[in-house]
């Protein structure tokens, strides 16, 4: 084989690989969630700017394409809700590119670590980690994985410990709301050296008043004046 048929070989399986991988990586590149026209799964209610990127699917790429370069200047801006809002539009139009994805993912994870602890929008917590897990699903780019993966740690503290406080606030309005057996027991208190009784319920029945009466009456040996 001369040299010349040799290097048309070469390049001819250099081409066929490139197209191979090409196709791989266009493939891999392309992240599809389900959106219908819901709030469910809608990114953005937002409706397009035909009249300044025109209509149809071509006016839409076009505005998606904008919106994302907007949001990530946002982001580097620390506006993370600017870049939210925009973001979310660019996916809306475009559920497919990954990058409009990782970038929407980090402008949410950016407002919930702005937000105090009280103030944590749980709808947003709940969407933040499903766009992180899909990212950590996607395949395109290695280090956006670990990203991703990362912030689901993070993320899953948050959650245990807004279940923990909704539980400690659950128990503190249960103590709460339980009737206070102080005060339906009659009360004594001093005054000089005598034992000057409260008025008895009305509701007690008479054995109930007659053992009442008794004990108050009754001297405590260790000198206190609880009714045990």
């Amino acid at each position: 084989m001369t040299m010349t048929k040799r290097l048309s070989s070469i390049f001819a399986l250099a081409a066929i690989l490139a197209v191979t991988a090409n196709c791989q990586a266009v493939s891999a590149d392309t992240i599809s969630p389900q959106i219908n026209d819901d709030d469910a799964t809608s990114y953005s209610r937002e409706p397009a700017n035909a009249a300044f990127f025109g209509k149809g699917i071509s006016g839409r790429m076009s505005e998606a394409s904008y919106m994302r370069f907007g949001g990530e200047q946002a982001l580097v801006e620390g506006n993370f809700k600017e870049a939210y809002r925009k973001l979310s539009k660019a996916v809306q139009f475009d559920p497919g590119d990954p990058t409009g994805h990782v970038l929407l993912a980090r402008s949410m994870t950016g407002i919930l670590r702005k937000s105090k602890d009280t103030e944590i929008d749980k709808a947003l917590l709940d969407r933040t980690i499903r766009e992180w897990r899909m990212i950590e699903r996607h395949d395109v780019d290695i280090s956006e994985q670990f990203e991703a993966r990362a912030n689901l740690r993070k993320l899953s503290k948050v959650v245990k410990l807004l279940k923990e406080r909704e539980k400690a606030l659950a128990l503190a309005r249960s103590n709460e709301e339980k009737p206070q057996i102080a005060d339906k027991v009659p009360t004594t208190g001093s005054k000089g050296n005598g034992v000057v009784s409260d008025e008895l319920p009305a509701e007690l029945s008479s054995e109930a008043k007659g053992k009442a009466q008794v004990a108050q009456k009754a001297p405590k040996l260790d000198g206190s004046e609880e009714i045990r």
